[in-house]
């Protein structure tokens, strides 16, 4: 049986920021067909063109089954991707109920298989994905989101997103200015991330703008200058986090200079095998490539 894994949904800071986790799930085997198809998938160029929301949210257009003209949240944090209950509801699936793990607890959720996404060039079958009410993002963007299309569904094909040119570039990356090799790229990608001599396992989140570290793997005393603390909501409640300084921070073996992170209390929970959460927008990245093919993450 699959476990889930969801790190956070979407979370509502007391400053109004908007900040992503994103789900995570160890993935199904996948199929002859599906690397096939990411294979064609891969060796086409096609652009998509996105909207982006508070500077890092990429909402794109994208079909659920024979319903189009969908609003997607493409988020590189997340895995399975998410659908809104009233695609299901109209779609009429059959929902299974699954457990997800918050940082710190778990909730009941719900499954189905839908019959097809189409984002792009990029189309998957028969895929299985949470069934969750998303009506929060309507509240906190001011329109409607139908589905979180997650790394289940993008890693069918490399691509980049543009934030300047607001657009996605499915295909083989650009050579961009910066590159470190990928540590993982199942269920979610991530990366080496160091600091004070540690090293940790980082997910790569296009759906969030901060740097998050879950505290059982860092210890806050060990020469973070603490900035304060602030209380966020997720699906599971309220909860505080801490913020902390971090004189400088490396990528790989590419520096990324002094940053702010936040701490969370997290379970600690077996599998689990990142340390925390990179979010893009934090990082002032303009330019973020996923090559599946040479498993490098890339950035301008």
């Amino acid at each position: 049986m699959n476990r889930l894994l969801l790190c956070s949904c979407l979370l509502l800071a007391a400053t109004d920021s908007l900040v992503d986790i994103a789900w995570a799930r160890t993935p199904s085997p996948s199929n002859d067909g599906a690397k096939q198809e990411a294979e064609r998938t891969s060796r086409t160029s096609v652009k998509l063109p996105v909207r982006l929301y508070g500077g890092y949210l990429v909402i794109a257009e994208g079909a659920i089954g024979n319903i189009r003209k969908l609003n997607f949240l493409v988020d590189t944090g997340a895995c399975p991707s998410v659908v809104d209950q009233k695609i299901a509801l109209d779609l009429k699936l059959s929902e299974q109920p699954e457990r997800v793990n918050l940082w710190n607890k778990s909730v009941q959720a719900g499954q189905v298989v839908i019959p097809s996404l189409s984002l792009g060039p990029v189309r998957v079958d028969a895929v299985p994905v949470l069934s969750e009410d998303l009506s929060f993002l309507q509240k906190a963007l001011g329109f409607k989101v139908h589905a979180i299309v997650g790394m289940d569904v993008l890693r069918n094909s490399s691509f980049t997103i543009n934030y300047k040119t607001k657009e996605i570039l499915f295909g083989s990356p650009e050579s961009l200015t910066y590159s470190v090799p990928f540590d993982t790229d199942t269920p979610v990608v991530t990366v080496g991330m160091g600091f004070q001599g540690r090293r940790l396992r980082m997910v790569v989140d296009s759906g969030g703008p901060d740097l998050t570290l879950f505290r059982s793997r860092v210890s806050e005393s060990a020469g973070l200058q603490t900035l304060g603390t602030e209380t966020v909501a997720d699906a599971g409640g309220t909860f505080q986090r801490t913020k902390v300084r971090i004189s400088e921070v490396y990528i790989g073996k590419e520096t990324v200079g002094a940053q702010n992170a936040f701490l969370v209390d997290d379970r600690k929970d077996e599998g689990d095998d990142f340390d925390g959460v990179l979010g893009i927008k934090g990082l002032q990245f303009w330019k973020v490539a996923f090559d599946f093919e040479n498993r490098r993450l890339s950035w301008n």
